[in-house]
């Protein structure tokens, strides 16, 4: 077959079963079936594709009609203009989650030599950003899974990124006053609002990078109550939160010593991340 022939069939079936962007989808698979660039498809429509080539278009493309994600059937998503492999054992990557490395950047890009830790980083987004976004910066990641450490650590190697990895549940691995920044994308989805995700999310994505508790506040609890331990004095934390959640965090991260705490909005204009400074 022909690379627009394969184009084709997988536009096709794609708008037949009602996909939004059935030509951005169709690129990014045979793309990932030929091992080239979706650019170059443009190129050489007529170029002859192998039988070889053309199974594994096929298999892609059953994958994302049947529900999965398409960073999963591809195993990659992009996050702050660069390339980051994704699969079932990390939560994929969002837009809005770029707010957070953008607060991240612009706070630690005012601190001296600052030693910043990435707590549950998943695929490692965060860790490697904040790694090649600000100088003389020494950068840990921590997770629960180690599955999830294995990803994260083969996208700080393809990145160039030295990021030390940590096999930790929160912060029970580190010492007191370690840090001068925290970050974490926690989970903060409610038992509500798990129940209401797409099955899309909720058959493939990791359940613990999500569910977070009755209320969606429970890791932002366990965060607050220990991030003073291992934060030195006039350190920052900085959390990823759900829509409406902003009070309740507010109100638990003041209680738990922080002070001067502000939030920045996404680019729907929803209140995403809490920033607060640790004072003892």
């Amino acid at each position: 077959m022909e690379i627009r022939e394969l184009y084709l069939k997988g536009r096709e079936s794609f708008e037949k079963n009602g996909f939004e962007c059935p030509g951005i989808e169709t690129r990014a698979i045979i793309a990932k079936s030929l091992g080239t660039d979706p650019m170059e498809l443009y190129a050489h429509p007529e170029r002859r594709v192998g039988p070889e080539r053309t199974e594994t278009f096929e298999k892609l493309l059953c994958r994302r009609l049947a529900g999965e994600p398409l960073a999963y059937v591809i195993g990659k998503r992009e996050f702050y203009s660069r390339p980051f492999v994704v699969t079932p054992d990390v939560l994929i990557p969002r837009p809005e989650t770029e707010t957070l490395a953008e607060l991240a950047v612009e706070t630690a890009g005012q601190m001296k030599s600052p030693c910043i830790l990435d707590l549950g980083t998943g695929s490692g987004c965060l860790a490697v950003t904040l790694f090649l976004e600000t100088r003389d910066c020494e950068v840990f990641a921590s997770d629960i899974s180690a599955a999830a450490l294995s990803v994260a650590g083969r996208n700080a190697r393809a990145n160039g990124a030295c990021v030390r990895f940590v096999n930790s549940d929160l912060l029970d691995c580190f010492a007191k006053s370690s840090f001068d920044m925290i970050i974490s994308n926690p989970p903060y989805v409610s038992e509500a609002e798990y129940a209401e995700l797409s099955t899309q999310i909720r058959s493939h994505e990791p359940r613990t990078a999500l569910l977070g508790g009755e209320d969606g506040l429970e890791y932002i609890r366990k965060i607050a109550a220990t991030a003073g331990r291992v934060l030195r004095e006039e350190g920052f934390l900085l959390l990823e939160i759900g829509a409406g959640q902003a009070e309740g965090a507010e109100r638990i991260i003041r209680e738990n010593g922080f002070s001067n705490i502000r939030f920045q909005r996404d680019i729907g204009g929803i209140k995403r991340v809490v920033k607060a400074t640790w004072k003892r």
